[in-house]
């Protein structure tokens, strides 16, 4: 693409002193962009506008410094204030590179109507023709480009889809088991329930041992006593009497 231009400002012979100072400072804007140093340039053209508000060159060399400097937004908005100009030939310029900045940010169809604009003002403009046919072929395939780009969403959100469905299920399964199984408050309430069982039995175990205890002992205690009685008749009895021969 063409690298756009400067243009230098023109003042009458007997401008005043501090049209002169808008001059010199549009001036060392001009030698700082031809240097790349597009900061430089653009402090200079800052106060250039202080100096002279109303004159479109300024606003159109800082447009061409911002767009230089990768700022495609404020560089559109000095093309739009220089173009407040009776110069034909400067308006076909502004256009130009009014073109320029659209093409950079991918917006072809604005570029296509801004070198169609220029080429209304100066249709001689073999530049202007040139990026007019680039820029028409640009749109084109970014308008072919967008039906595959929907056709991919449209996957992408077909795969979405049923990723999700394949989800649901487990989800709902998940959410099932965890309605079945108890929270931890109703666990706590059967696990003292079974403690309680288990005491109870416990319980009743070691009752029932007692019982038996108890019966052993008694059986005991009557298996002595009759073993005490059966001693005391031998002791009343006595050793036994001899028999008569």
């Amino acid at each position: 693409m063409k690298r756009v231009m400067l243009l230098a400002l023109l003042f009458i012979a007997t401008a005043p002193a501090w049209a002169d100072q808008a001059v010199s400072l549009n001036e060392k804007g001009n030698k700082a962009f031809e240097k790349k140093d597009y900061k430089a340039a653009l402090d200079y053209y800052n106060q250039a506008q202080v100096e002279r508000p109303e004159t479109p060159e300024i606003y159109y060399n800082h447009a061409n410094a911002l767009q230089a400097d990768g700022n495609y937004e404020e560089a559109a908005e000095q093309y739009t204030k220089a173009l407040n100009s009776n110069d034909g030939s400067l308006q076909a310029q502004v256009y130009y590179n009014t073109g320029n900045d659209y093409y950079l940010k991918e917006e072809y169809q604005r570029a296509i109507e801004s070198y169609q604009k220029a080429l209304e003002i100066n249709p001689d403009d073999l530049d202007a023709k040139f990026n007019l046919e680039l820029a028409r072929n640009r749109l084109k395939e970014q308008l072919q480009r967008q039906p595959q780009n929907q056709q991919q969403q449209q996957q992408q959100q077909q795969q979405q889809q049923q990723q999700q469905q394949q989800q649901q299920p487990e989800e709902k399964q998940k959410q099932q088991e965890g309605q079945n199984q108890p929270k931890p408050e109703q666990q706590d309430e059967q696990q003292k329930k079974q403690d309680e069982q288990k005491q109870q039995q416990q319980g009743k175990k070691d009752e029932m041992s007692k019982e038996d205890a108890m019966r052993i002992l008694n059986a005991l205690k009557d298996s002595d006593i009759e073993n005490q009685k059966n001693q005391k008749k031998k002791e009343v009895q006595g050793p036994g009497q001899g028999k008569d021969w």
